[in-house]
């Protein structure tokens, strides 16, 4: 029998994770799902989706997993203006960030931190390009025993793209609904 490669679970978690994007409307139990799996395969401490608010011009937390409870319930009730940090800048841009070490870059924006506990080391950050344009940003923190490198990148950039879709299929849904309620 041969050892299953890195690459080959990353590629078998996209198609799972595929599959459940076409059959789940429920988000509440999708992302957190999927923010679990990114975490484990990365073996980093947290993952995240911060969504953006365009009336209030800041990102904010929905969809947090961290091995620290107590980071995931702070940050869940935490915003920051949509052009500061590393998420910022990956929503500014359109394109994925990796940060090998954040104190060094002059993108980082230490209030998170501050706010958490926290202490980020290295980032990963890839925006939510949906058919509007940019929705939020899926964000992975502190690999465990190193740095990220390019091949991470690479595969959270194509899992943010199935994320974007289907939060983007999960607002149409509750749009939709919305106005067929308001029919009857």
């Amino acid at each position: 029998m041969f050892p299953v490669s890195q690459d080959c679970n990353r590629l078998r978690l996209l198609y799972d994770l595929g599959c459940a994007f076409a059959g789940q409307i429920d988000l509440d139990e999708l992302i957190p799902l999927v923010m679990r799996k990114v975490r484990e395969v990365l073996d980093a401490e947290g993952a995240s989706v911060l969504l953006l608010d365009e009336s209030r011009s800041e990102l904010y937390f929905p969809y947090v997993v961290s091995e620290r409870e107590e980071v995931a319930t702070r940050l869940a009730g935490l915003r920051l203006p949509a052009d500061r940090g590393i998420a910022g800048a990956a929503l500014q841009t359109g394109h994925p960030i990796r940060v090998d070490d954040v104190r060094a870059d002059p993108r980082f924006y230490p209030g998170i931190d501050r706010a958490t506990g926290n202490l980020t080391r290295s980032v990963l950050a890839a925006p939510l390009i949906a058919r509007e344009g940019v929705i939020g940003v899926l964000q992975v923190v502190n690999r465990h025993g190193g740095p990220f490198d390019d091949a991470d990148l690479t595969f959270v950039e194509a899992l943010a793209g199935g994320v974007a879709v289907a939060l983007e299929n999960a607002q149409l849904y509750a749009r939709l609904k919305a106005s067929e309620e308001g029919l009857r």
